[in-house]
């Protein structure tokens, strides 16, 4: 029996595996590498897009399903196929969702506002308020019109995004409850710049959820990393949570174990502190 066997690490990417702005270090690679050579599995968890996480992790193996759309989609990556996506509903109005994305473009006009498909991530805001992250990213976006999307049951949405100053996000926040959209989503930060939609119910930890539901995934033992707020339902369900020495407060506070900071290669912490500790 190799050492590592029946045991599934998934991690967040930026600020948990990936520093802000920076790659993934040698040192984590060589963890990851030693950790799945022992028999070990590795996914990640993110709210990027499969394609825009490609280009960070590339040389990672990665050998089990990973969470997409912070938990709108299970993936697998090996065979490039969607196992699972979770759309944003309204069975009641499926109307609700573009029209709330146009009050927030009327309202917010200088905010960046995304909508992602399984397909693509189309920005429906001007281009000159985009995300500056965009031109740094591995996948590709349109900007488009909000008629192109409007069928959401042709269209599903997986996930609504918008980056703006925290004090316009708070109005954000507010007209949300306005257009009853708090009862139909799980709406998050996942930076202090960042606002996020996705269905209702839906999180990282419920496709952690997902995942032990699976046949073949039933008898692991779950250990799960992370950073930030959106987070904190998937540290919370897996056996072992750890939260990154530079993690946001209350991540730190639901996670077992607190690790070293991201820039200290935590996989590499994890597989001494947690794994070979026999925490897992």
């Amino acid at each position: 029996m190799k050492p590592y066997e029946n045991i599934l690490l998934i991690s967040d990417l930026d600020g948990t595996l990936i520093p802000r702005g920076g790659v993934i270090s040698e040192e984590n690679k060589e963890a990851l590498h030693r950790f799945v050579e022992g028999g070990g599995c590795f996914a990640i968890a993110t709210g990027r897009t499969p394609e825009a996480a490609a280009g960070y992790v590339k040389d990672l193996p990665i050998n089990a399903p990973s969470i997409f759309f912070n938990g709108s989609m299970l993936y697998d990556w090996n065979k490039k196929e969607i196992l699972a996506t979770c759309p944003l509903r309204s069975a009641e109005d499926k109307t609700v969702w573009p029209r709330f994305a146009e009050a927030v473009r009327e309202s917010f006009p200088h905010a960046c506002i995304e909508v992602y498909t399984a397909e693509n991530c189309h920005i429906i805001s001007d281009e000159k308020y985009d995300d500056p992250r965009l031109p740094f990213e591995y996948y590709k976006y349109e900007h488009c019109n909000l008629d192109k999307l409007r069928d959401t049951e042709k269209t599903p949405w997986l996930k609504f995004f918008i980056c703006a100053e925290p004090a316009v996000l708070h109005r954000v926040e507010r007209l949300e409850k306005k257009f009853g959209i708090d009862a139909l989503t799980n709406s998050f930060y996942s930076e202090v710049n960042y606002y996020e939609f996705v269905a209702k119910g839906v999180s990282k930890g419920t496709m952690v959820e997902k995942i032990r539901q699976l046949p073949e995934w039933k008898n692991y033992r779950i250990i799960a990393a992370g950073d930030y707020l959106n987070d904190n339902e998937m540290l919370e369900l897996a056996d072992v949570g750890v939260a990154s020495g530079n993690a946001h407060d209350a991540t730190k506070a639901v996670a077992n174990r607190t690790g070293c900071r991201v820039e200290e290669h935590l996989m590499a912490w994890i597989l001494e502190h947690v794994v070979e500790g026999g925490e897992a």
